[in-house]
């Protein structure tokens, strides 16, 4: 049996995991006080040599855009993965609220990108195989996680892996959380979200459109040749109906639901559901692991914030670990400063989705008018909406 040491290990290669390998590789070839060994493990084969066709995009705002621009991925995506969007229209199904904001009303170009998941991905994990300072480890299905004085050693059958600290980036079924016994809270929204990509009778004008119902929101996140990925949030027993439609039933229904707002829709993929949850770990660390990502923290979608979350705790977790009088990298002190800067924010963007979410389901008659004269107000609030789109744009 081989044994490979490395400063840090990493599980996980998606876009989290792999944005943090090429972080902290970056550091040490800024010549900065830090040099990292690092090890990339991922028990699923390359993306790119499984890649699957994929109907979501991710709303990545400045923070996480700046973040792949630095460690040369951004460039790297194509406008077919990488769309620019300009602005936001939300309205209500439930009364006369309208909302409405664009970059160029706070003086930017853009709010920021929808990135194709897989697609950056792909670009992450090939620009890793560029980068010496990472080793890779694909289709490692680890068996287990076991700790020792001088560190952490996971073993994964033919080779182990000794670190002094584990990053557990491996979504939100982490294993890693599960060996390191760090509970996390799960929570259901009984509610199952519905992707898929779409074209548009009417140009999406370069925004993302969101409708308030009764069931939950409806999303539309513009992308090139004027087509969208939508994201559905419907209750849980009303997805197996919605997804039973023939493609032009569920075109119907999804511009009903539009309320015609862009005119006549075309599927250009095949709709699929996944199930809304919300789920936040007790802690971020133990011993010598530390978590991020999905790992976690998971949110409601409704404001696309999940993976900017994500980038967040890298930009942390990086300047952390590279910051100036590090001695041990399983530090208390040292995962504590992560911790404490991050949990909370995760924490209270969870909340204000878990209340958005509440709020758009209460449909009493005063509730409605009030609801929609506060979309009216902050509409007409330069202040109000220029925090809204700092929040929208993830920085």
């Amino acid at each position: 049996m081989q044994i490979t040491k490395a400063d840090i290990v990493i599980v996980g290669a998606g876009i989290i995991g792999s944005t943090l390998a090429l972080a902290l590789a970056k550091q040490a070839s800024l010549g900065g006080n830090k040099k990292f060994t690092i090890a990339l493990v991922e028990r699923a084969s390359q993306t790119i040599q499984n890649k699957q066709p994929n109907q979501r995009v991710v709303a990545l705002g400045k923070l996480a855009t700046d973040l792949l621009s630095e460690i040369a991925v951004l460039e790297n995506l194509s406008v077919d993965s990488c769309y620019p969007y300009q602005g936001m229209f939300v309205w209500d199904e439930n009364s006369d609220g309208e909302l409405e904001f664009n970059a160029k009303e706070f003086d930017d170009s853009r709010l920021g990108y929808m990135v194709d998941s897989v697609e950056c991905t792909i670009a992450l994990q090939q620009e890793i195989e560029r980068n010496s300072k990472i080793q890779t480890f694909y289709n490692a299905q680890a068996k287990s996680l076991s700790f020792t004085d001088a560190g952490a050693r996971i073993d994964l059958g033919s080779e182990v892996l000794t670190a002094p600290l584990i990053v557990a980036a491996d979504g939100g079924s982490s294993w890693v959380r599960k060996q390191a016994r760090i509970f996390a809270n799960h929570r259901s929204y009984l509610q199952h979200g519905i992707v898929a990509k779409i074209e548009t009778e009417h140009p999406h004008k370069d925004m993302a459109w969101q409708r308030f119902m009764s069931a939950g929101p409806l999303a539309l996140l513009p992308v090139n040749n004027n087509q969208c990925s939508i994201v559905w949030s419907v209750d849980s027993c009303e997805t197996n109906e919605l997804l039973s439609l023939t493609d032009e039933q569920f075109e119907l229904a999804l511009q009903q639901a539009l309320d015609n707002k862009l005119g006549k829709v075309k599927l250009k993929t095949k709709p699929v559901g996944f199930p809304l949850v919300s789920q936040q770990a007790e802690k971020y660390f133990a011993r010598n692991v530390v978590l991020v990502g999905d790992a976690a923290h998971s949110i409601h979608p409704l404001a696309g914030q999940g993976a900017n979350l994500g980038f967040k705790d890298v930009r942390v977790l990086v300047d952390v670990l590279t910051s100036e009088g590090v001695l041990a990298l399983s530090d208390i002190k040292l995962l504590k400063k992560y911790q404490d800067c991050r949990q909370k924010d995760n924490r209270q963007v969870d909340f204000l989705m878990s209340a958005l979410h509440h709020a758009y389901q209460d449909n009493l008659p005063a509730w409605l008018s009030l609801r929609g004269f506060g979309m009216n107000v902050i509409n007409q609030s330069a202040l109000l909406k220029g925090w809204l789109a700092t929040q929208a744009a993830g920085k």
